[in-house]
């Protein structure tokens, strides 16, 4: 995911979590009600989460802004 986020030029900070337990991602728990990564936490404080293939496919195809401001599915 983080090559496609590099091969479209848009800019974003790595954030490091908790790789065990997976209990202790809290932020990510929080706020996209799973425990799991990658996640994107958009300007607007708005999260996406998806499996990494299909964000990757997502930002490939320019689709990335279309999932901020959306509820986390």
């Amino acid at each position: 995911m983080q090559e496609a986020l590099d091969e479209q030029g848009i800019e974003y900070a790595n954030v490091i979590e908790p790789t065990y337990p997976r209990g202790k991602r809290r932020n990510i728990i929080e706020h996209t009600g799973q425990h799991y990564l990658p996640a994107i936490e958009f300007e607007d404080g708005t999260w996406y989460r998806e499996e990494s293939k299909a964000m990757a496919e997502t930002i490939r195809a320019g689709r990335l802004a279309e999932k901020a401001g959306s509820p986390i599915p």
